[in-house]
């Protein structure tokens, strides 16, 4: 039972430090959806798709590269609700396993 608290509490440590890493990642993407040059980059791969720019390889490249950034992003959770959700069904589980004994 001792173990199996110890992994819980660890468990919920890594989760508690997930939700700080998810809050990073979001400020970050909202920084960099903020920066001038990456606006111009992302209007730069839009007209290339709508083929209003003439092409070349280091357009395609930059549209093939903003696509996986976004469809890598879009993968993120947006909040912490799930991740807060988790924290607190691992908290009531410990505080089940600490107040009642299967053996």
């Amino acid at each position: 039972m001792d173990t199996t608290i110890e992994k819980l509490q660890k468990l919920h440590s890594s989760v508690q430090k997930l939700e700080s890493a998810l809050q990073e990642v979001w400020s970050g993407i909202d920084e960099i959806r903020d920066d001038e040059y990456f606006s111009d980059l992302l209007q730069k791969a839009k007209q290339h798709k709508k083929k209003k720019q003439p092409s070349n390889e280091n357009t395609e490249e930059l549209s093939v590269l903003l696509d996986e950034f976004a469809n890598s992003m879009g993968e993120i959770p947006e909040d912490g609700t799930v991740v807060i959700d988790f924290e607190d069904a691992i908290s009531e589980l410990i505080e089940w396993v600490k107040n009642n004994k299967l053996r």
